[in-house]
């Protein structure tokens, strides 16, 4: 066991299976950030109106004006004065306030998360599954070398396969990182 646990650590600058997990599951847009606030935006989707309407109304370049008629004993006078420069802005909105207590979208989205959080687990599962298979040829690589070229080809292109694997459930994340990591181990002293 203890030289199992030494070949374990050879590389444990990788990252590990909850970070291979998080990366795959965002790349998938099935990580639980994505879809935390799906049900929660449904039902407050029901406070906007279903319907607005406006007017606007201006007078600012009217050269409209209103005559007024003054009139007294002595003579008849016409002035014209213009009218008050307005803007008049006047907004409709209606609701429907029945789809507060329940509406179909809130059901709908819960649907949609519900098939979401079986392919988060299918995943995730398969991800645990390549994750520990790459792990164990690492190690067995380590503690029981290939003695012959066809048994290391064979043993390189099955770790090759799996990290391809990985890479395509993470958009290629796993190797850069492993990669990023495997150089910040070398320039540590």
């Amino acid at each position: 066991t203890t030289q199992a646990i030494a070949a374990l650590k050879q590389f444990a600058h990788e990252p590990s299976v909850l970070e291979v997990q998080d990366a795959a599951s965002r790349y998938a847009l099935v990580h639980p950030d994505t879809y935390k606030t799906w049900l929660s935006r449904a039902a407050w989707s029901n406070v906007l109106p279903e319907r607005l309407t406006g007017e606007f109304q201006s007078t600012l370049d009217d050269d409209t004006t209103a005559r007024t008629t003054a009139s007294d004993s002595t003579s008849s006078d016409y002035t014209t004065r213009d009218l008050d420069e307005q803007l008049r802005v006047k907004v409709f909105a209606e609701w429907d306030l029945s789809r507060l207590i329940f509406d179909q979208d809130e059901y709908n989205a819960a649907k949609e998360l519900s098939k979401i959080v079986t392919r988060r687990e299918d995943l995730l599962t398969t991800i645990n599954k390549l994750y520990f298979a790459r792990r164990q040829l690492q190690a067995m690589a380590v503690l029981t070398p290939p003695k012959s070229a066809p048994k290391a080809l064979k043993l390189e292109l099955q770790l090759a396969g799996l990290t391809a694997d990985l890479d395509a459930l993470t958009g290629g994340w796993f190797s850069k990182e492993v990669k990023t990591r495997k150089d910040a181990k070398k320039t540590r002293p």
